[in-house]
């Protein structure tokens, strides 16, 4: 929806009882809460429409793997790529996005 849509809300809202799986990320790959998307528009929509799936996050944070070469993912997005700075970027906006969406 970020590159594709005019209004990330609009398209969550026309999608409506249709939205059944939706996947999270920042527009620069990495997780939800350190980028510019417009998170409290996107779960007020989510609330609209009272969407009650799954959310996934979707960060793509470093190259490598079948997934990294697919999407072309040429350089470490993130300074530390290490096991735990990762989980702890996951586990902050696993809150984050608790908190956004108010699951």
């Amino acid at each position: 929806m970020n590159i594709e849509e005019e209004s990330i809300s609009n398209a969550i809202r026309t999608a409506g009882e249709l939205l059944g799986h939706f996947h999270t990320g920042e527009c620069n790959r990495m997780v939800p809460r350190v980028g510019r998307m417009p998170w409290k528009v996107i779960g007020d929509a989510l609330k609209e429409i009272h969407y009650d799936g799954t959310v996934v996050m979707e960060p793509f944070v470093m190259p490598g793997g079948q997934v990294g070469k697919d999407i072309k993912v040429w350089r470490e997005i993130v300074p530390d790529i290490s096991e735990n700075a990762l989980d702890e970027d996951a586990k902050k906006a696993l809150e984050f996005q608790r908190k956004i969406f108010e699951i």
